[in-house]
């Protein structure tokens, strides 16, 4: 679904193709309603590029490299629908703001926020979700929805899938990464481990890693597509902080 690539020069290659979007892979298909919080990203051509999550009112979480290089007018969310093809409500954006320290190489602190025009319509349908506040232990189990892809080179998904995962410790994460991608998980990522067959994919990331009924990451990367290794996330509770702090919730 929803994942980066693994490797940066492969990742940043893909970020500039908009039809590398898809699903979950291995997943099951959501209902209507079970993710109120979950938004497609949308770019002029009305093309799904990455995921997003409400948090207020008026804002919404996602990947930075999902966002970098890009003016607010370029992307829109469509919120309050699980089929990518129909139905929803559609929000512009007043501004983006991606972390100051969002580095595009390492990928550390790959997150931002979105700002739309106006407040959000809340309704079964559409609702933020509240922010983990703290570290998540490994071995808990968690669930990833997104439209990403099913399979490596594959078009998105029409509708939004999930799946359920657990997480990893980061020193485990690591070893189970080769020698090139272990630098790229930092202390403020969190790991999820699936078998293969089962995990991320194009178009999943800034999707959300939910635990215990809080985000508490976001798609960030991975080696496309559920090839065995770990999906890495932005760890929300490592930049609560700054969110808080930024839109003032």
């Amino acid at each position: 679904m929803f994942r980066y690539l693994l490797i940066v020069s492969i990742a940043c290659s893909a970020l500039a193709d908009e039809s590398l979007s898809g699903r979950i892979v291995g997943g099951l298909q959501a209902g209507g309603g079970q993710f109120p919080f979950q938004a497609s990203l949308r770019n002029l051509r009305n093309v799904h590029t990455c995921g997003a999550v409400i948090i207020g009112d008026r804002w919404l979480l996602t990947a930075a490299h999902c966002t970098i290089g890009r003016q607010a007018y370029e992307l829109r969310a469509v919120l309050g629908s699980i089929d990518r093809t129909n139905g929803g409500e559609s929000y512009n954006f007043a501004q983006i703001i991606e972390h100051p320290d969002f580095n595009e190489v390492t990928l550390e602190n790959d997150i931002a926020l979105l700002q739309t025009a106006y407040k959000i319509e809340m309704s079964s349908m559409v609702q933020p979700i509240r922010m983990g506040d703290s570290l998540v232990s490994e071995a808990a189990i968690g669930t990833i929805c997104g439209w990403g892809s099913t399979s490596y080179g594959s078009t998105a998904s029409i509708m939004l899938q999930y799946m359920e995962v657990r997480t990893l410790n980061n020193d485990e994460c690591r070893l189970r990464h080769g020698w090139l991608n272990r630098s790229k998980v930092h202390d403020s990522c969190i790991c999820t481990y699936s078998k293969v067959g089962q995990g991320t994919c194009m178009g999943d990331s800034g999707s959300a890693l939910i635990v215990n009924g809080a985000l508490e990451g976001l798609v960030s990367w991975g080696v496309p597509c559920a090839a065995g290794m770990p999906d890495v996330y932005t760890r929300v509770a490592s930049h609560r902080a700054w969110v808080l702090r930024t839109t003032g919730l």
